[in-house]
């Protein structure tokens, strides 16, 4: 009976979409492992610690196609007789020789609920801006030979950034609602169009617009060793949302594949490996609307490192008795 007032619960959602077009938080293919990048209440939501490493060739074949990367790391800490999280994001992304940069740090208040544990987490950030990327323009090609160009309006600007979210988590499920961007950071950005003297004018005056992010997800074990991981994320700004629907079946905590499907966007088909505690993937990102219709196509490469939590702790060494000397 759960396990349909979830799957419901999922269809529901997806049936109340439309797609955004905003630029500023294009989404990864592997979003799930690299919740805490979205939600900073995921931060310490193992009791490993948990890395992942996400690059991404977005618009492969178009000039000018943008370069993503981010980088996570968490792991729960005590302190205060209580449970908390803590963790880092780094991540970049680059068109042409402009690149913007992040550097945020996460905490996260947990408390346990049942099988379950409630977590609220905020993140503080860094971003170093040398491009607008709500102002990205396509320009398709002249010929069936040309490629098309992407643009965008160059920055100079080091803004304060604040996220913040709540999530739930258990063995088999996780939900989480967040919001980032809190104080939509405001800058200017000029065109070449323009002349000097109108850089300070509000018409050149942009900001990261605030965006509201939910997942979730579910383990379903039909029989030893597959399991079904049915998830959803949705996407939500001023210019509208966005849904991902992603079926991941895992086997044997060794392999993994699956698909994502999102609505008017297009649909990824990923699959990934585990040697020891690392985890290795790829992904291949199919669009059929936009400039990414007109291109071959976004690859995405993904790892991910847990290291137990104890591995840093004081091993206790065998005593001898002196008795028995």
């Amino acid at each position: 009976m759960r396990k349909r007032r979830l799957h419901c619960f999922l269809l529901f959602m997806l049936s109340c979409t439309s797609i955004m077009q905003a630029q500023w938080d294009a989404p990864f293919s592997h979003y799930w492992a690299v919740k805490a990048f979205y939600n900073p209440a995921f931060a310490g939501e193992t009791e490993q610690i948990r890395s992942a490493v996400l690059y991404r060739h977005q618009w492969a074949g178009i000039e000018n196609a943008p370069k993503r990367g981010v980088l996570t790391a968490d792991m729960p800490v005590e302190f205060l007789r209580r449970r908390h999280g803590t963790g880092i994001v780094v991540s970049f992304e680059q068109m042409r020789s402009l690149r913007n940069d992040l550097l945020g740090g996460q905490y996260s208040y947990r408390r346990e609920i049942g099988k379950g544990a409630l977590q609220i987490g905020i993140q503080a950030g860094i971003r170093r801006l040398k491009f607008d990327a709500g102002s990205l323009t396509y320009t398709p090609g002249a010929g069936p030979y040309q490629r098309g160009m992407l643009q965008v309006n160059p920055v100079d600007r080091q803004l304060p950034d604040l996220n913040a979210g709540i999530a739930w988590s258990s063995p088999h499920a996780f939900a989480g609602l967040s919001v980032l961007h809190l104080t939509q950071p405001g800058f200017y950005a000029y065109n070449d169009s323009l002349p000097a003297i109108d850089l300070q004018t509000d018409s050149a005056r942009s900001s990261i617009p605030r965006s509201y992010h939910f997942m979730a997800g579910y383990n379903i074990s039909l029989f030893a060793p597959l399991i079904i991981q049915p998830m959803v994320w949705m996407q939500s700004s001023l210019s509208g949302t966005e849904a991902h629907a992603t079926l991941r079946l895992e086997y044997g905590h060794k392999f993994s594949g699956g698909f994502t499907w999102s609505p008017g966007e297009g649909y990824v088909v990923f699959g990934s490996t585990t040697f020891q505690d690392l985890e290795m993937g790829y992904a291949y990102n199919k669009h059929t609307t936009g400039p990414g219709s007109e291109s071959k196509g976004s690859h995405e490469l993904y790892l991910r490192y847990d290291l137990p939590l104890d591995y840093f702790r004081p091993k206790v060494q065998p005593q001898k008795s002196i008795r028995l000397l």
